[in-house]
């Protein structure tokens, strides 16, 4: 595949990120960061996805991603969440999905948008790269369809979660199982564990990176989900990194400093590192991705995905 560097699409109505002077400097004082910059192109139709590429640099060393607005408003988006698998006899207990690229779940799934979700636990011999359709037990709730695909805690405490309604009414809180009662499309980021904290990236308009998990103070690839405050606009952004003339990616402060500045009240931190996957795949312009620090697509267990319903 080859890798779109600078041209954002043409069939995608996009707008420059302005005013992020100094987004690392504000997480870590040590750092001397460039103005970031996104390329723009004017738009050939009218989607409800805005698509834009973030380029920045932390003491000379540069960052990438690409940023997607969603505007949940439209009638024409449609969120779906990786469903259920169909068992088969050689599955091992626990498991809760067969792991596929984000890419192919794409394409199969016919979507204009995908971006991978879940941690997940390897439950083969757990050696070399994930392999695809491998057995995987995903970390926190996940539901498809209204379809529990990954049940939510036992012990009745709360995971930081992407909730959405049929109708599109969303969240991004920490919340119970009992609270994903009635949502049809749920993924999560990390939970406290073993009295560690975890939790959101930014919660009610605060920067909250320093909880969230994992390794926060660490500069890896990372992807994460946001909205802004009125509920509207779902906020998808994948950062690379792990490659130092690309990408060096960005600490759990620097990503919660970032969604903030792209509009996000609330955010979560979904898997990072060499899951991250962005793919952009408008019906009639050139597709878009980020660039995975494995050099190849990292079979996932689960990713969230966005329909653009033709208009009548």
């Amino acid at each position: 595949m080859s890798w779109r560097r600078f041209a954002a699409p043409v069939t995608v109505s996009a707008a420059l990120l302005l005013g992020l002077a100094g987004l690392i400097a504000a997480c870590q004082p040590a750092s001397r960061t460039s103005q970031p910059s996104t390329q723009s192109s004017r738009p050939a139709q009218t989607l409800p996805i805005r698509v834009e590429e973030i380029r920045q640099t932390a003491d000379d060393q540069p960052i990438r991603g690409w940023v997607a607005k969603i505007d949940l408003a439209d009638p024409r988006v449609a969120v779906r969440v990786t469903g259920p698998i169909e068992r088969r006899p050689d599955d091992p207990p626990g498991i809760e999905a067969h792991t596929q690229t984000t890419l192919d779940w794409l394409k199969r799934e016919g979507l204009v948008l995908a971006v991978n979700t879940h941690f997940f636990a390897r439950l083969d011999d757990g050696k070399g790269p994930v392999p695809t359709s491998a057995p995987v037990d995903l970390i926190g709730p996940c539901v498809s369809g209204g379809r529990v695909v990954s049940p939510g805690r036992g012990d009745g405490r709360p995971s930081p979660v992407l909730a959405l309604t049929s109708e599109r009414r969303a969240r991004i809180a920490l919340l119970t199982s009992a609270e994903l009662e009635g949502m049809d499309e749920v993924v999560s980021g990390l939970a406290e564990t073993g009295g560690r904290s975890g939790g959101l990236l930014v919660e009610h308009g605060a920067n909250t990176g320093a909880t969230a998990l994992p390794r926060p103070l660490e500069r890896h690839p990372r992807t994460a989900a946001g909205l802004t405050a009125d509920g509207r606009t779902l906020i998808l952004l994948v950062i690379d990194g792990r490659q130092p003339a690309w990408s060096i990616g960005l600490t759990l402060l620097e990503l919660a400093d970032l969604m903030l500045k792209l509009g996000a009240e609330s955010a979560v931190n979904l898997d990072g590192g060499g899951s991250s996957s962005f793919i952009f795949a408008p019906p009639d312009g050139p597709q878009v991705t980020n660039r995975p620090s494995d050099g190849r697509w990292r079979p996932v267990g689960a990713s969230l995905g966005v329909y653009v319903k033709p208009q009548p």
